[in-house]
């Protein structure tokens, strides 16, 4: 558990990080094209400043860590409908969906946590987190919504495992994944229609264009579906806009996102069930609601030299109302969220050495109303954070990074206030030997408060959780072929776990290990056919305690996803993927006493025909016909388990028209 820092301590922190980090004062930082037109020969220029928030130049792909970028090429080459199915794609990265096609409640899960990996996993969007999903119960499984971002919008998407604690701050304890939204726009326009399986019918329609210093997309879309299941119908409707504003040395930019959803909820199927009629559902009367919107304004500008002060703000409000006549609970939530995060960036030189610096300050409030049947709460959150880090190219070849961030929290009703801080640090190195071997490593601490809709009514609020973890790897490119190999091993103090027999989250007494190794790696075998592997094996135990040894529930041994895109006429391209899921234990099943939940495959055919602007894709999904779960949970009490069964096999039609 953290001990209090001092107000002395506090006020010697970040100065005190600061000269150890940036080494050198900000008079004579060099105008960047001076600098690269007075360069000397064998030594790497100033070139523009890499930033952790909206800007293509992104700090984020640039840490010597394990990343790994799926650019816009790439996203255009998958056969996926939405971000859930982009995120696939990545090796050490585990997706799982409760309720099969719609890309709905995915979970989202780096170096292998679990139950717990959407409140380990940071999701951002141009560095700036969205509302990750919370664990309150084995009903109520909410993880972030992937819905209401369009792929058009998208121009690439960093996922950093293991790293981020620092720059990025509260929940980066298996990493960051940074969803980076286009900067330019050209004008362009879409439309599409789409139908499959279980009357889903849906579609979306997109404008983009720039005039002058202004560019910006808008997006509708909307998908109707009766899903694979009894009691599973969705409707979600959402819009998007993104608007921005250059001229010279200053930048303004608006982000905005809405989105509403309804959810029928089929429950979990006994095994029997699931094996006799697994699209049936226990729970015929349950349903879901949920309303939501965030806006992101702010404004970058350069300043002196080759630093810039970036403002960004944010505010959120997400609602939901849940009916379970099956349980007799009802009841509704609202989550208010508003942040100011203020930053200051430059690029300066020190002989041959680089540095990419950043110092900021982040502040986030949470107002947390409920009501249910078990009373009303009101709460609320203020989460404070001051940060540095500093990326060093000391060489052309080598360069290192490190960081520092102090998080402060306070939480209020309920009774008395309840103050908790932490400290998380990172560091980094990288050396390339030729022009196409780099090697990698890089140490964390990281630090996860729970945030205010993760807390009971039954249980005081859990302690700080703290974690240490370790990456290493290497990277490789050749040609039209990059792969990236990475070792990691997270060591977790003090867990924050849902209790289903308390119904409430807490901590575990004992340490979690998990490790493993990953590989992505992309093949352009010739101009007509590429190729995509992706891999992982891990192992995530508890380490002491009634638990020790066993395995931490929902985490596969092994994972593997496959990607063949043949471009075989000018107008015909065909995409075939294989999806490889390994065994791994129920939820809840933490002596892990239940047999384990079976592993899985499925492959998916998507086949693309293009006529001038018009575009027809089909796909069948599941081409084997197999049933399978995503999802298990364990009941200790009653040594019982349900299963969330995922689609057989089903089909996709798309008509679309680009502008």
């Amino acid at each position: 558990m953290f001990t209090r820092c001092s107000i002395h301590q506090r006020a010697l922190f970040i100065p005190a990080a600061a000269s150890l980090l940036l080494t050198v004062p900000l008079a004579g930082i060099a105008n960047e094209a001076d600098s690269t037109s007075d360069t000397a020969p064998g030594r790497h220029a100033l070139g523009t400043v890499k930033v952790s928030g909206a800007s293509n130049n992104s700090l984020a792909g640039e840490l010597p860590t394990g990343t790994v970028v799926i650019d816009r090429e790439a996203i255009d080459s998958l056969p996926a409908t939405n971000l859930a199915e982009v995120l696939d794609s990545v090796g050490g990265l585990q997706s799982s969906r409760l309720y099969g096609i719609n890309g709905s409640r995915t979970s989202v899960d780096l170096l292998g946590f679990g139950a717990t990996g959407n409140q380990n996993t940071l999701i951002l969007l141009n560095g700036r987190r969205l509302l990750n999903g919370r664990r309150l119960s084995n009903i109520d499984q909410a993880p972030p919504q992937l819905t209401g971002l369009p792929l058009a919008a998208i121009e690439r998407i960093e996922v950093l495992p293991g790293a981020g604690a620092a720059l990025y701050g509260n929940g980066a304890v298996g990493g960051v994944v940074n969803i980076v939204t286009r900067r330019h726009y050209r004008n362009s326009a879409g439309v599409e229609i789409h139908s499959g399986s279980y009357s889903n019918v849906g579609g979306n329609v997109y404008a983009t264009g720039s005039h002058d210093n202004v560019s910006g997309a808008v997006a509708l879309s909307t998908q109707d579906s009766d899903s694979y299941r009894d009691n599973n119908a969705l409707r979600n409707d959402s819009a998007f806009a993104d608007l921005r504003y250059h001229q010279d040395r200053f930048e303004a930019y608006f982000t905005a996102n809405g989105e509403t959803q309804s959810l029928d909820l089929p429950g979990g199927r006994d095994p029997r069930a699931f094996n006799n009629d697994p699209q049936g559902a226990d729970t015929p009367n349950d349903e879901a609601e949920q309303e939501s919107y965030w806006l992101m304004p702010g404004i970058r500008i350069g300043m002196a030299g080759n630093t810039a002060l970036t403002l960004d703000a944010s505010r959120r409000r997400q609602t939901q109302e849940y009916r379970y006549p099956s349980g007799g609970f009802n009841g509704e939530s609202v989550v208010d969220s508003y942040s100011f995060t203020p930053k200051l960036e430059g690029q300066t030189a020190t002989g041959s050495a680089i540095h990419n610096w950043t110092l900021g300050f982040d502040l986030h409030e949470y107002d947390y109303t409920s009501r249910t049947n078990f009373g009303d709460r009101e709460l609320e959150q203020s989460q404070r954070a001051w940060y540095v880090h500093n990326l060093v190219s000391l060489t052309p070849k080598l360069s290192v990074s490190a960081g520092a961030r102090h998080l402060e929290s306070t939480l209020s009703g309920e009774g008395a206030d309840k103050e908790q801080d932490g400290e998380m640090y990172e560091g980094g190195i990288r050396y390339t030997f030729t022009g196409n071997l780099a090697l990698f490593a890089g140490a964390q601490r990281s630090v996860r408060i729970a945030n205010v809709d993760e807390l009971s009514p039954f249980n005081p609020p859990a302690d700080p959780q703290t974690g240490h973890s370790y990456t290493t790897g290497a990277s490789w490119s050749q040609g039209r072929q990059h792969s990236t190999l990475t070792f990691w091993r997270a060591e977790i103090d003090n867990e924050i776990v849902y209790d289903p027999i308390a119904f409430a989250n807490r901590n575990l007494d004992d340490r979690t290990i998990h490790k493993g190794v990953s590989i992505n790696s992309h093949w352009q075998l010739d101009k007509d056919i590429t190729f995509t592997a992706n891999a992982s094996a891990q192992q995530a135990r508890f380490d002491g305690g009634p638990f020790s040894g066993n395995d931490v529930p929902l985490v596969p041994e092994h994972t593997m996803k496959l990607i063949a895109d043949w471009q075989a006429l000018s107008w015909l391209s065909a995409q075939i993927s294989h999806r490889y899921v390994g065994d791994r234990h129920y939820d809840a099943d933490l002596d892990n006493e239940y047999r384990k939940l079976d592993h899985y495959r499925t492959t998916d055919l998507q086949l693309t025909a293009r006529y001038r602007k018009l575009y027809l894709k089909a796909g069948v999904y599941n081409l084997e016909d197999n049933v399978n779960a995503d999802y298990g949970n364990y009941n200790p009490a009653s040594s019982s388990a349900v299963l969330y069964p995922l689609p057989e096999r089903h089909y996709r039609v798309a008509l679309g028209m680009e502008l």
